[in-house]
């Protein structure tokens, strides 16, 4: 498979999915579009309930089982909410190394990130034992162990991504 990413309307990701699948059947036919989110629990006032946030805000991603075909840009350019691929239109390059391996690792999970499984070690270190943390150990960049999440960050294409995971520490059963 070969993904691209498509930057789009902050918060529209979703509905930009939706409208491809009705407006062009075209591109339903010929590609995936994949949204990326994750589970989060949120706190306000003494109540914990579970948000499904954006993985990569403003980004969608293309899977195809070869190179673009012609009309796939203006396509595109026909549904609300698109706004380039990256790095440019005029310059459209899939995934390649690096980039590939994070989405390929996101995918091996699915379309929706839930929480890690992860301890503390003596150092106070994070200890990833299992979920979409397994492997990034090295793109963490700072843990809240009050609200149960790891910064991540990450480069894609050039550009930094940070965002935040969340985590369950078994130490605390």
């Amino acid at each position: 498979m070969i993904y691209y990413v498509i930057q789009v309307v902050t918060n529209r990701e979703k509905s930009f999915c939706e409208n491809v699948k009705k407006l062009s059947s075209f591109l339903s036919e010929n590609y995936k579009f994949i949204f990326l989110t994750r589970e989060l629990q949120i706190r306000k006032q003494g109540v914990v309930s579970v948000e499904e946030k954006p993985v990569f805000s403003s980004y969608v991603f293309l899977e195809s089982e070869g190179e673009l075909l012609d009309g796939t840009l203006a396509e595109l350019k026909k549904i609300p909410g698109f706004c380039k691929f990256l790095n440019s239109n005029k310059d459209i390059s899939p995934l390649v190394d690096k980039d590939l391996e994070v989405i390929k690792h996101f995918m091996k999970i699915g379309e929706k990130l839930g929480s890690s499984l992860v301890r503390f070690d003596e150092n106070d270190r994070i200890v990833v034992l299992e979920g979409p943390l397994k492997g990034l150990e090295g793109n963490i960049v700072k843990v809240d162990r009050r609200k149960k999440r790891a910064k991540v960050q990450m480069d894609i294409k050039g550009y930094l991504h940070a965002f935040d995971l969340g985590f369950e520490d078994i130490g605390e059963r």
